[in-house]
């Protein structure tokens, strides 16, 4: 059964991983922080399905949104999505 998403709320979790990645990642570049800012953002509020993007391979029980080099995960619950996290997944591969 589809679950139409009515909201999308951010966790402090979520924001402050964004943050904290942007800090890292684009410390000496801000007009490209602003830019990867608005695009995670704007495709966080593009869920209008719960079940709309791919299971995370890792954490099954969340869904995935693959934006540039970064992966959010949410839930749903009662028709919000909670925007758990976000990863960055070219830190695992510069590694």
């Amino acid at each position: 059964m589809t679950h139409k998403i009515t909201k999308v709320v951010w966790t402090r979790q979520a924001r402050e991983s964004l943050k904290s990645i942007l800090d890292y990642r684009y410390k000496e570049i801000p007009s490209a922080r602003n830019i990867v800012r608005k695009d995670i953002i704007r495709y966080s509020k593009d869920i209008v399905f719960a079940e709309q993007y791919q299971e995370d391979e890792i954490y099954s029980q969340y869904r995935r949104i693959i934006v540039r080099d970064y992966k959010i995960l949410y839930k749903e619950s009662k028709s919000v999505a909670y925007i758990l996290n976000v990863v960055c997944t070219k830190a695992a591969k510069e590694k």
